[in-house]
C-alpha cells in the first residue's frame, strides 16, 4: 500500500458495552480513513458470535438464530459474565456458534483498510490478516516463544509436545468497499472458564476442540515467556504491522459521538432480549 496515514485507537480495557459494539463499528460510523482499534476488556467474560454468514454461492449476507437461552439463564454459568455480539462471518465455521474467553490479557486489533470490500477482493483480505500474522511471528523472535505454526486462521505456539492456539483470525468485506481484519492475542488463557462453557449440556452446537482439556489446545503466550510485556509486544506488532502497509501512525481517541454511538448499541445489545437470547437483528439497523 501507499504511504498514507492510519488512524490508530488504543482503547485499553473497555466497557462490556463498547467491546461488543466494536465488532460492528463499520455498521455505525462511517469509515473514511485507514483504522486500526486496539481493545481489551475490563473483566473476563465470555462472548458469543454467529454471524451472519456469507452465502459465496447467493452472493450475501444469511442470518442465523441460534437460542442461547440456557447459556445466559443458567444457574451453573450465572458467575460467568457473557455477551451476545454482532459480527458478519465471512469465513464459515463448523459450528452454529462461537465463542471466544476474553479479559484484561488478551487483546483484540481490528483494522479497516478502503477498496478491498468487494466478494472478488477476498485473497486480499487474507493477505492483510497474514501481514498480521507475520508482524506477530516477528516480534516473537526476541522471545522465549520460539517458532509458530499456522493452522488455518489461528497461530500456535509449542510447549512441550503439545502446540497451543493463542492468535485467532477473521477477515471479511465491510461497507462501501471496504476491508476488514482481525486478530485477537491471548497471553493468559481462562481455560476453568472455557472448559464450563465447552462442557455445558445444551443442544446448541458450540465450536471446540476435539480435546478433554482445553488447555491441551488453547493457551497464552505468557505460559511460554512470562517476561514478554504485553503493553511493549502490543506496540512492537502495530508498528511493524504500519510498516509493511506503509502506513504513518495518528494516535487519537474516540470523539464523544462515537463513544455515545457505540455505547448505545452495545447496551442495546445487553438488554434485548430478542437479540442476546434468540440472535434476532431485526430490530438493529445500520445508523450511517
Amino acid at each position: 500500500m501507499t504511504n498514507n496515514k492510519v488512524r490508530y485507537l488504543d482503547l485499553g480495557s473497555v466497557s462490556n458495552e463498547i467491546y461488543i459494539s466494536l465488532w460492528e463499528y463499520d455498521s455505525l460510523i462511517h469509515l473514511s480513513e485507514p483504522l486500526i482499534i486496539k481493545f481489551s476488556t475490563e473483566k473476563t467474560l465470555v462472548s458469543f458470535f454467529q454471524g451472519p454468514f456469507f452465502n459465496k454461492d447467493k452472493k450475501e449476507w444469511e442470518n442465523l438464530y441460534s437460542d442461547l437461552s440456557d447459556y445466559f439463564n443458567s444457574e451453573e454459568l450465572s458467575d460467568i459474565d457473557k455477551v451476545r455480539y454482532y459480527q458478519k462471518l465471512e469465513i464459515p465455521y463448523d459450528a452454529e456458534v462461537v465463542y471466544y474467553v476474553e479479559s484484561p490479557n488478551v487483546t483484540n486489533f481490528i483494522y479497516f483498510f478502503p477498496n478491498c470490500g468487494r466478494f472478488e477482493d477476498k485473497n486480499k483480505r487474507k493477505l492483510i490478516t497474514d501481514l498480521w500474522f507475520s508482524s506477530v511471528e516477528e516480534t516473537l523472535e526476541k522471545t522465549n516463544v520460539g517458532r509458530c505454526k499456522c493452522k488455518n486462521n489461528d497461530l500456535f505456539f509449542k510447549k512441550g509436545n503439545k502446540w497451543k492456539k493463542f492468535l485467532g483470525s477473521m477477515y471479511r468485506m465491510a461497507p462501501n468497499n471496504w476491508g476488514n481484519s482481525e486478530i485477537s492475542i491471548t497471553y493468559d488463557f481462562d481455560s476453568e472458564v472455557a472448559n464450563r462453557i465447552r462442557t455445558f449440556d445444551s443442544k446448541v452446537k458450540m465450536k471446540k476442540f476435539h480435546v478433554d482439556d482445553i488447555k491441551d489446545m488453547v493457551g497464552g503466550l505468557w505460559e511460554v515467556d512470562s517476561t514478554i510485556d504485553k503493553n511493549q509486544f502490543d506496540i512492537e506488532v502495530v508498528n511493524r504491522m504500519c510498516s509493511k502497509l506503509g502506513h504513518t501512525i495518528q494516535h487519537d481517541s474516540l470523539s464523544q459521538d462515537e463513544h455515545d454511538t457505540l455505547f448505545k448499541r452495545g447496551k442495546r445489545r445487553m438488554t434485548e432480549e430478542k437479540w442476546y437470547l434468540h440472535g434476532n437483528n431485526d430490530d438493529f439497523t445500520k445508523i450511517h
